[in-house]
């Protein structure tokens, strides 16, 4: 006898994906605002160099707000694989964090927490039907 309840694994998955990614696009926006200042600050590093880094710290963000945008939206198939890289990714920071005391460890921690978290959840997380 089949079961037709809907099983609640998923939907906790799509739950805990929003949230992180939600925290994760706030974040963003706090580094993006944060180094719209470094950016003017540091004038003895040069231009190209500076403003390459700012370039690439707005596409990340808009990267993880896209995703989120399509996980909101319509829990699309490609927000999933979106944000399995996006938090590969963000292990790879953490980790790096934490090898070579780039920052505070606990900021390491918690992008390793929170990378392992949105990776699983996004693993778990089932695309709705079309």
């Amino acid at each position: 006898m089949e079961n037709s309840a809907p099983v609640p694994g998923p939907r906790i998955a799509w739950t805990t994906l929003l949230v992180l990614l939600a925290a994760e696009a706030l974040g963003g926006l706090v580094l993006v605002v944060s180094a719209i200042g470094g950016l003017v600050a540091a004038s003895a590093e040069p231009l190209g160099q500076r403003l390459s880094v700012f370039l690439a710290l707005v596409i990340g963000w808009l990267w993880v707000c896209a995703t989120l945008a399509g996980a909101l939206r319509s829990r699309a198939p490609w927000s999933r694989g979106s944000a399995i890289t996006i938090h590969v990714l963000l292990f790879a920071a953490g980790t790096g964090i934490l090898q070579l005391s780039l920052a505070d460890p606990r900021l390491g921690w918690v992008l390793v927490l929170m990378s392992l978290a949105g990776f699983f959840a996004a693993l778990l997380a089932k695309p709705s039907p079309r």
